[in-house]
């Protein structure tokens, strides 16, 4: 299968009806401040149809920010996918995600700035050491990084 760039009028594309893709209030907002920051960096996908298969939250709040008539590029299969492959392609194109170098991220970036950009307090739980988790010797516990084992 091969994709192809075209574009689209925002307005003329279809959500999906089985997209399982949620977003909490701070995850919404977090992509309505980088889409006014940087635009649409990211090419949504949809089927030949015009029936959306990548970009729905992206394509919402465009839409939500008065951008509806706003013609975009969009990415689009040289042949109609089935509704199984719809269905498989709306899940992995947002469960196949990187896992995050929370040392780095903990270390080499301003954890202020990491909120702004959408990271939660919870997500830098691990990082966090109170008293009770000290050695008695004023030294820190070694840590253990949840979702990639690194330990520091």
């Amino acid at each position: 299968m091969n994709w192809n760039t075209e574009q689209r009028k925002i307005s003329d594309l279809i959500r999906h009806e089985t997209n399982p893709r949620q977003m909490s209030d701070e995850q919404n907002q977090a992509l309505t401040e980088s889409l006014k920051r940087f635009n649409l960096a990211e090419i949504p996908a949809i089927n030949t149809n015009n029936k959306i298969l990548a970009g729905h939250q992206r394509l919402r709040v465009l839409s939500e920010l008065g951008r509806g008539q706003d013609v975009i590029d969009v990415r689009v299969p040289d042949r109609e996918l089935t509704a199984d492959e719809e269905k498989e392609y709306l899940v992995r194109s947002n469960k196949n995600v990187g896992s995050w170098d929370w040392d780095l991220l903990g270390n080499d970036y301003d954890l202020d700035q990491l909120s702004e950009w959408g990271f939660s307090d919870k997500d830098f739980d691990f990082l966090l050491i109170d008293e009770e988790e000290t050695t008695g010797t004023g030294a820190k516990k070694e840590c253990q990084c949840p979702e990639c084992g690194h330990k520091f």
